[in-house]
């Protein structure tokens, strides 16, 4: 084969994988920016309710597979340990989008998508953690899990409710 037509066929295997690449990387933003679930959200937070641990997670309107993976990991953790404080209303999941809601995003302090776990006395923010930490911990489910959850053990233990 004439040195021509090598370059010409590398080229052409190229350009393929390069165009199936972008392609797929195109379809994984679309899945990402769409594949939000809204469970509850902190508009919903109503004052009078007591002493409440809430769980936030916030993410930025485009959703990567590491977004959408800590905040699976972070609802698994939620509903396989505290699942009974999560059902009588101790513990609260929301999850935001802190670049629509600026408000909670000034708040927290919130610059990238992230977990913040806070204390309410009636509906109104006490003390707040902002775990950044969950990007460099997610790759160790065991890590992660002590990580948030020591947080939420304190919030609980700061608000006087059982484990």
């Amino acid at each position: 084969m004439p040195p021509e037509s090598v370059f010409q066929e590398r080229l052409k295997k190229f350009l393929t994988v390069a165009l199936l690449c972008f392609s797929m990387i195109s379809v994984g933003y679309a899945l990402g920016k769409h594949s939000v679930s809204r469970d509850f959200h902190s508009d919903q937070l109503e004052a009078g309710q007591g002493d409440q641990v809430v769980v936030y997670y916030l993410h930025s309107s485009f959703r990567c597979v590491t977004c959408n993976a800590i905040e699976k990991m972070t609802k698994d953790l939620l509903e396989s340990l505290y699942n009974n404080q999560l059902s009588e209303g101790l513990i609260l999941w929301v999850e935001d989008d802190f670049q629509e809601n600026e408000a909670l995003a000034r708040q927290f302090e919130v610059v990238a998508s992230c977990v913040v776990v806070a204390s309410l006395h009636d509906g109104e923010i006490v003390e707040y953690s902002r775990l950044d930490a969950v990007w460099t911990k997610m790759k160790d489910p065991v890590l992660f899990n002590q990580y948030v959850g020591s947080t939420i053990d304190r919030y609980l233990k700061m608000n006087g409710m059982c484990l």
